[in-house]
């Protein structure tokens, strides 16, 4: 067998079985005993038999590769979006994750015609944060592809997802905030249909009911803000009309990545102290808010975790198993300067 691959029949005939009877000893299904079955298997170990991966394929019409769909925000490319944190340690895990279940990931972009999904060379996708009303969802939902989505999905149309719980994390933002003496937060959110702000901003209201706090929000458009400097640049507009609004805020959570930068700089434009005068937190962590002076709280979401469990959760649909869903991911607060005042401060 010098100079070929080893293939079934030479494993068949060294163990003297048939052909059959290896392909289903190494496939583990059929009635073969124990005992053959791990004859059989040192025997392929020791003749250096790998079973033909693309014929399998072939014959299962699976092509053993994953899907990752990237958001479709206006006017934002995907290259754009992989500029970003969050998106480009999501791809990264996203990747390692296939590979070590010997699965290829595919990044897709966001189609002008969601119908071209259908030709999409894929056994199952991950949907990156998806949209109310987002066009691609139906089409998907229609094609019978397994779905997963990373982050809450509207409409029960992707009922699989792996995300944080919004509601308890915004509370931790807020329970803390208050403790440092905030009487006065407003909420900056992002100006999309995404299920993550809507229950955030529900958990605000009624966080604010029930402490007794006049909620205020703000949106920040998104339009034209498709990297970090442009989101930061879109926060720190909206954050400098609200603290220059008669009842300005002494707390300000960001729902967005680069609110909290935004916000920074729109406060140190207009004189305002970060934590004495004002309170900055952001919802979800990035590295630049520990650059910042003085640097932005925020939550540590782990991205590669939701992304790592997002491939999980899709090999197993594809695995015709019927996992438990959806999976709430931990996170943790990262308490930094911009949210601790001394006791007389808080007093002041």
């Amino acid at each position: 067998m010098v100079g070929r691959r080893p293939t079934l029949k030479d494993v068949a005939a060294a163990c003297g079985v048939s052909v059959g009877t290896v392909s289903y000893a190494l496939n583990g299904k059929g009635r073969v005993d124990a005992t053959t079955r791990a004859r059989i298997r040192e025997t392929a170990d020791r003749l250096g038999y790998t079973a033909n991966q693309a014929a399998r394929r072939l014959k299962s019409g699976r092509s053993a590769t994953l899907g990752l769909l990237m958001p479709s925000p206006p006017q934002t490319s995907p290259g754009e979006l992989l500029s970003l944190d969050w998106h480009s340690q999501v791809a990264i895990a996203a990747a390692d994750a296939a590979f070590r279940a010997d699965h290829a990931l595919l990044l897709l972009p966001a189609p002008s015609d969601p119908a071209q999904l259908a030709k999409l060379p894929v056994d199952g996708i991950i949907v990156m944060d998806p949209e109310g009303g987002d066009p691609r969802l139906p089409v998907l939902a229609s094609l019978g592809i397994p779905l997963v989505a990373l982050g809450q999905s509207t409409g029960g149309l992707v009922p699989h997802y792996v995300a944080p719980d919004p509601g308890s994390t915004v509370r931790q933002l807020l329970d803390h905030l208050a403790h440092q003496g905030a009487t006065r937060i407003h909420l900056l959110v992002p100006d999309a249909a995404w299920e993550w702000t809507r229950l955030s901003v529900d958990a605000y209201r009624h966080w604010c009911a029930e402490h007794g706090m006049t909620p205020g929000t703000a949106q920040v458009p998104l339009a034209g803000a498709s990297t970090a400097a442009g989101l930061a640049d879109a926060a720190c507009r909206v954050a400098r009309r609200e603290l220059t609004a008669p009842d300005r805020p002494d707390a300000i959570l960001g729902l967005g990545l680069g609110f909290g930068a935004g916000t920074r700089r729109a406060a140190r434009d207009l004189g305002l102290r970060t934590p004495e005068d004002l309170l900055i937190a952001q919802d979800l962590d990035e590295p630049s808010l520990q650059a910042i002076d003085p640097p932005i709280t925020a939550v540590e979401m782990y991205p590669r975790l939701q992304a790592r469990a997002a491939v999980e959760l899709l090999l197993a649909l594809l695995g015709g198993e019927q996992p438990q869903a959806p999976v709430i991911t931990p996170v943790d607060l990262r308490i930094r300067a911009s949210t601790q005042r001394t006791p007389a401060q808080q007093e002041a």
